[in-house]
């Protein structure tokens, strides 16, 4: 949205202009998902009406607002992939039945623990984007898309995910189609099949990374080597399953695949459902709690996984 704004600003300062999955203006859906987050924040009796600085904070408020984002983030696709309906306990118990539960605890845990976010923050920042619109005035007065971007005339691309609930798709086309008919000559629109939804441009670096490279240096079907990058990745997933190839260079780039921040580490969630993927493929029946609770005794649960710990787990799995 940013990206828009200032190529519609100071279409003289700007050379090329990427945006994904973003809008030209926030739709009622968007605008919901955001104000439940909010009425979670402002429902902690803790909020005080946004004066809670010399007091408790509205942890638990944020705490929901975490989790109720969290959905908007991701995808079902990804859900069913990552988790489907694997159970936590025999038991039936409220909130506390399937591996999903514990993970949309979990990303409102990170939230609420004091001083990662100000609350305040989230609301203004959040009514700001429902606020946000590219439309401008025509020559006759009424608000008009087209000449809200009519200054958007350097080469553009535009980038869409199928999964995206919270931008969908066919908003990123809406951008593509409305810089068009304001006379772009230089506009390319790319879906992205990814199981990420909204959080795809932060997570699936491969195929996002690829597409502006080939925008920015301007090669030709540059946004169409994204294909390329995202197979490989797959690819690589899938021949070290069917191949039982747990050698430590296979690993290596396994590694480097799901180090997606490139600080040197792996989510200790991807890790088991690595490991869960690869015994499925040897017919082993271990669920992921059986897995989680085996890596938790050598590694702290939830804690990030370092590449030497990263092969310790595959290795003593598939050796």
């Amino acid at each position: 949205m940013q990206s828009l704004c200032a190529a519609s600003l100071f279409p003289d300062r700007i050379g090329n202009v990427v945006s994904i999955s973003a809008c030209a203006s926030t739709h009622p859906g968007s605008i919901a998902f955001r104000q439940l987050q909010r009425e979670c924040i402002m429902a902690d009796p803790n909020w005080n009406n946004g004066d809670y600085y010399d007091g408790p904070p509205p942890t638990q408020g944020l705490r929901l607002a975490r989790q109720a984002g969290t959905i908007t983030y991701r995808s079902g696709p990804e859900w069913q992939t990552r988790f489907g309906r694997t159970r936590t306990t025999d038991q039936l118990m409220i909130g506390e039945n399937f591996e999903i539960e514990r993970y949309i605890r979990y990303q409102g845990s990170k939230w609420s623990a004091a001083g990662v976010f100000d609350p305040n923050s989230v609301i203004w920042i959040s009514t700001a984007m429902d606020a946000f619109t590219l439309e401008k005035e025509d020559e006759n007065g009424e608000l008009s898309m087209i000449e809200g971007v009519k200054s958007i005339q350097m080469p553009a691309l535009i980038i869409g995910v199928q999964t995206d609930v919270l931008f969908p798709s066919w908003q990123q086309k809406q951008v593509a189609d409305l810089l068009r008919a304001a006379g772009n000559k230089s506009v390319t629109y790319y879906e992205l099949d990814s199981l990420y939804g909204h959080d795809t441009f932060l997570l699936d670096k491969v195929s996002i990374g690829g597409a502006v490279k080939g925008h920015l240096e301007q090669e030709p079907n540059g946004a169409n080597h994204i294909l390329r990058d995202a197979a490989c990745g797959a690819s690589l997933m899938l021949r070290t399953l069917q191949t039982q190839d747990f050698s430590r260079d296979t690993m290596d780039e396994v590694f480097h695949r799901l180090d997606t921040d490139h600080d040197g580490f792996v989510d200790f969630d991807e890790v088991v459902a690595l490991i869960f993927l690869v015994q499925q493929s040897r017919g082993d029946r271990q669920t992921l709690k059986d897995i989680r609770e085996s890596i938790a005794k050598f590694k702290t649960e939830g804690q990030p996984i370092c590449k030497e710990d990263f092969f310790c787990l595959a290795f003593m799995d598939c050796d």
